[in-house]
């Protein structure tokens, strides 16, 4: 009877695998699209292009036959969205978007401007103007398009594709045209055109994914985004990325997202992002051995995407309740007041806060949390702005009553506007707040916690308070340097352990690249701790002796407590290419009360 038993558990498990290599066998058709250069174009009917090189790449590396077609962008998102093992290599990320498809990236990071025409005599400098313009040409099911529409466009115009809308605004037959920047750039080399379009509004970052389809495996996505983040890893992605787009951005494993919000983040005058906190993050990103492009987007943007996908930094941000379960936090990094602003020659519209919900108009700042917090307080007369300028200036130029601004940044946002803060006054008082560098849910664990880790020490060794000093000398910093956000994690020991149910835990190990020998890790009832997050800031480099590379690097494990019980974790030391016995063997005891 027990021979029958374990007959038919060999049987399931071999039938288990043997299905799944036949999922993971079958090959998946990429629908490129042939007049998107420099992602994918033909060239004497052949597909070329940056996502053409990167798929053969990943072709290479998880084993998956791949077949690449060329198909016009509206008619491959039609036979994404049916039925078949499909995926848009070239697939823009949104939140309309995101439930409809599977991602894996991202594979580009660029911005999208409306372009007008040097020759222009009108200023667009806002997307009222844009809005206001005679006609603004768009490429038809293009994210641009629907972003345009959604922003309240009826002037649009729909092109085929992006040459003939590039045509038409040279010559003059519409007054606008969204573009990615490098997709612009590529175009202009191609038509050698010498009347070089201006960059008026930025109306987004695109973040750029291989979109795959419903029909395809879970495991195959996962295959793919695994050798992408091992490309990354390597170096190789980074060198195909500049063969194609010399001097961009370069997106990594991980993204980090600021704003214009001076003196906390900003442009620099040498086009670089600098503040207080962005330097702490350069130095956060230093001290743990990592490189990482720092984008400065409008924070509506940011926000958006950091609520969305995994692996989004996203500073600085103050923590209110309504974000408190949405983001992980690193600091605090900062504190502010949100106060009401007026104009000093104006009698004051409002002395309270029943008063000032009776004004005609509030400028407020899109996402931003002074403008939720009106929000959650009943407010409805809120003129919300893209741009934290465009606030500054509706309520000097009197189109608003009111605005609402933090005491840490009005200043500078006022000047930079072309205003004085002599001609300002604080009305009322609404919230006090910390404000810290968010990560994004589904972001690395294990990195949350380095990057806390190493915020603290800089608070201790005194690098915190200087770097604050550089922007805001007479800051107060008391409270911040006493304040982390740090979750009560135990380190586990060799002896029994003892959690409580909700309780994370970590044990930190030595691996050597040199010798190829690293830990794997079994759990005897996962139903009891589960492994939420495993390995080294960098990804392990090698993956048999060909390629042993690196000195000796900490390994960390994170542990949560799942539910009352008992559980074993057991360590070994092991070269993942040999079947021998570990050379090291320990086991952790723990107790889930």
């Amino acid at each position: 009877m027990k021979s029958s038993i374990s007959k038919k558990v060999v049987f399931s498990i071999i039938l288990v695998l043997f299905l799944s290599a036949v999922t993971l066998a079958q090959s998946i058709t990429f629908l490129v699209n042939p007049d998107y250069d420099p992602f994918s174009y033909l060239d004497e009917g052949h597909l070329k292009g940056f996502l053409v090189d990167l798929i053969g790449s990943l072709e290479s590396e998880t084993g998956i036959d791949v077949e690449m077609r060329p198909v016009k962008f509206d008619e491959a998102l039609e036979m994404l969205q049916g039925e078949g093992r499909y995926c848009i290599p070239s697939l823009v990320f949104t939140t309309q978007r995101k439930a409809l498809y599977q991602w894996v990236g991202p594979v580009a990071i660029t911005n999208t401007y409306i372009y007008t025409t040097k020759e222009t005599t009108v200023d667009f400098s806002s997307l009222e103007d844009a809005r206001n313009a005679n006609s603004v040409g768009v490429v038809g099911e293009y994210y641009s398009h629907k972003l345009l529409e959604e922003q309240g466009f009826d002037n649009l115009i729909i092109f085929e594709d992006e040459e003939s809308l590039l045509g038409a605004l040279f010559d003059g037959e519409i007054d606008l045209a969204p573009f990615n920047s490098a997709v612009l750039r590529q175009l202009l080399q191609k038509e050698q055109a010498s009347n070089l379009p201006a960059p008026t509004v930025a109306i987004d970052l695109d973040m750029t994914y291989l979109g795959f389809s419903k029909d395809v495996p879970s495991e195959i996505v996962s295959a793919f985004q695994k050798a992408l983040d091992g490309l990354k890893s390597s170096g190789s992605f980074s060198e195909l990325y500049a063969e194609w787009f010399p001097g961009q951005p370069v997106p990594g494993i991980y993204t980090f997202l600021t704003e214009e919000y001076p003196p906390v983040t900003f442009r620099g005058e040498d086009g670089e992002p600098t503040g207080f906190v962005t330097e702490m993050v350069k130095e956060i990103l230093r001290r743990n051995d990592m490189s990482g492009e720092i984008l400065i987007v409008p924070w509506s943007i940011g926000y958006e995407l950091a609520s969305n996908l995994p692996n989004v930094f996203l500073f600085s941000m103050d923590q209110t309740e309504q974000r408190r379960d949405k983001f992980e936090w690193i600091g605090p990094v900062g504190k502010n007041t949100a106060y009401l602003y007026a104009r000093k020659e104006t009698v004051a519209p409002a002395t309270d806060l029943e008063s000032a919900k009776e004004v005609k108009s509030i400028g407020t700042t899109t996402n931003w949390w002074t403008e939720q917090l009106l929000k959650e307080m009943g407010f409805e007369n809120l003129v919300s702005s893209l741009d934290p300028l465009d606030t500054v200036v509706q309520l000097f130029e009197g189109e608003t009553d009111l605005a609402v601004f933090t005491d840490l940044t009005v200043g500078e946002l006022v000047k930079n506007a072309g205003y004085s803060m002599d001609d300002l006054e604080a009305l009322i008082e609404l919230q006090t707040n910390y404000f810290y560098i968010a990560a994004s849910k589904g972001t690395n664990f294990g990195m949350i916690l380095s990057f806390q880790k190493t915020l603290d020490e800089m608070k201790r060794d005194g690098s915190f308070e200087e770097t604050i000093r550089e922007f805001v000398p007479n800051m107060l910093v008391t409270s911040l340097l006493w304040n982390s956000s740090q979750l009560d994690v135990k380190g586990l020991r060799t002896s029994m352990n003892t959690l409580s149910v909700g309780e994370i835990a970590t044990m930190e190990l030595q691996e050597n690249g040199s010798t190829g020998y690293i830990w794997d890790v079994k759990i005897t009832n996962p139903n009891v701790v589960s492994l939420i997050y495993e390995g080294s800031i960098f990804e392990r480099k090698f993956l048999d002796d060909s390629e042993l590379v690196g000195a000796p690097y900490n390994v960390q494990w994170v542990f949560e407590a799942q539910q009352p019980g008992e559980t074993v974790v057991i360590f070994s030391l092991r070269r993942p290419w040999e079947s021998v016995h570990p050379i090291q063997t320990f086991a952790i005891n723990i107790v889930v009360e």
